[in-house]
């Protein structure tokens, strides 16, 4: 029987050593992949939206483990110091490589992870299928500054790409802080997924600075940012609120309620900007979404 091969899959897949990518080329239902774990003694394993699974191949060598890491930073390892600082590498069409191993300490700070012991392969992809449910909470209107929530690998960047293109579309500048490259993979300045006709991306830059220099130079109607997890992201959705510009942003966490236990996210809160948030759940293999206002805490069910 003939596989059915996914594009983004295949591209992804390219930073693996040669043997392994021609195995894993070759596997079924490759399109509902999320993620492929190698772990060093252990054979690969993919993740899908229901869990993860092993596969009947040979184990993970830590030499596997290395020429991967070599292999997503072409060989340059140096040149991604900075994101190795946090545990990752991003790739070409937005995937995601991260590390674990023995972590390399200077004055106090990681520079960078050595001794690998696994890598994690984070598959990107455009998904519009979320788009008939998001649009009537889009509106028609300006756009309305939004927080979305789940707990990790539930699709918050799927979902904050598919509405910066839909706002985007719709006439209204927007401008994408893409910290990792995850939202809009830039190459040579082309976005590599579709984030709309009026956005301006610029990423590899904290998102408090990049939210200084976009709110100077793009007037955004909308800026947008993938996860908040650090004060200084929560200082860059207070330098918007001061600009009266609409904010998009994610975080982790299950529901409202287990974002107000987080002191970090007590302190957006207590920004007062977000009026409206989506809620991304699993129910079995499937995601659904629900928007809760603030102010009302009534919900529109998936």
């Amino acid at each position: 029987m003939e596989v059915k091969q996914d594009k983004a899959w295949q591209q992804a897949i390219g930073c693996l050593p040669p043997l392994r990518a021609a195995q894993l080329a070759a596997l079924d239902g490759q399109g509902e992949v999320e993620e492929v774990r190698l772990r060093a003694g252990r054979p690969p394993s993919v993740k899908t939206a229901g869990s993860e699974r092993p596969l009947g191949l040979a184990a993970v060598t830590a030499q596997e483990l290395r020429e991967t890491l070599s292999r997503a930073a072409r060989y340059s390892v140096h040149s991604y110091a900075e994101s190795l600082r946090h545990g990752f590498v991003t790739l070409t069409g937005g995937h995601r490589l991260g590390v674990c191993g023995t972590a390399a300490e200077e004055n106090g700070q990681v520079i960078g992870v050595r001794g690998l012991s696994s890598v994690n392969l984070r598959i990107a992809r455009q998904i519009t299928d979320v788009d008939a449910q998001i649009i009537p909470w889009i509106g028609d209107g300006a756009p309305r500054s939004v927080l979305l929530l789940s707990p990790p690998g539930f699709g918050k960047t799927t979902l904050l790409r598919e509405w910066v293109r839909l706002v985007s579309d719709k006439g209204y500048t927007v401008a994408v802080a893409d910290e990792r490259s995850e939202i809009a993979a830039l190459a040579d300045g082309v976005p590599q997924f579709e984030v709309g006709r009026c956005t301006d991306v610029l990423e590899n830059c904290s998102k408090k600075q990049a939210a200084l220099m976009l709110l100077k130079t793009m007037s955004p109607a909308l800026l947008a940012f993938d996860e908040i997890t650090a004060p200084e992201d929560v200082e860059a959705v207070s330098l918007c609120a001061h600009c009266g510009t609409a904010v998009l942003a994610s975080a982790h966490a299950a529901d409202m309620d287990d974002l107000r236990r987080r002191p970090l996210y007590r302190n957006l809160l207590e920004l007062n900007v977000f009026k409206d948030v989506v809620v991304i759940e699993r129910k079995g293999n499937r995601r659904c979404y629900r928007m809760e206002r603030l102010e009302e805490r009534t919900c529109s069910s998936c």
